[in-house]
């Protein structure tokens, strides 16, 4: 082969070297960050589950015979370990995206979209104050479904 090609065929392997830098950089950019279709997936996979969980009957049995401090426990441990799983699991498409430095934002925005669905299906569903007729009851069953809701806006957004 002749000098001037071989010089040719570095700069083109050289070109495409650059090329496909650029589009790893636009892929892991456009993967890192939340978006609004991110919320909209986590709401989608909350509601999956929280509904039939909270028209449930053995849901209401099983909150109404509950304490207060084992609700708040499940409540506790339900974030911690989504806490656990978003901070040190290999989600694919995921940049854990801190509040604070040490708060992952997805914890924040599934734990607060699982708690309003949780409790709106449960006033939607008719289930309170229909079934659940007081205040203590319904915070209980809220973190009930909470737990399943959480699980549904989790894994609706990390199978994406």
């Amino acid at each position: 082969m002749e000098e001037k090609e071989i010089e040719k065929i570095e700069r083109e392997l050289h070109q495409i070297e650059e090329q496909i830098n650029a589009l790893n950089r636009k892929l892991e950019k456009e993967e890192t960050t939340l978006k609004f279709s991110d919320i909209v997936q986590e709401a989608a996979g909350a509601a999956l589950l929280a509904f039939p969980f909270a028209a449930s009957e053995d849901v209401w049995e099983l909150s109404r015979n509950m304490s207060l401090p084992h609700a708040i426990f499940l409540l506790i441990l339900t974030i911690t370990g989504l806490y656990v799983v978003i901070k040190f699991g290999k989600i694919g498409n995921w940049k854990v995206q801190n509040l604070g430095g040490f708060l992952p934002l997805r914890l924040l925005t599934i734990t607060a979209i699982s708690l309003t669905v949780s409790a709106f299906s449960l006033l939607i569903l008719g289930v309170y104050p229909s079934v659940i007729n007081n205040p203590e009851w319904f915070i209980k069953a809220v973190v009930l479904v909470f737990l399943f809701s959480t699980m549904g806006s989790f894994g609706l957004d990390a199978a994406k």
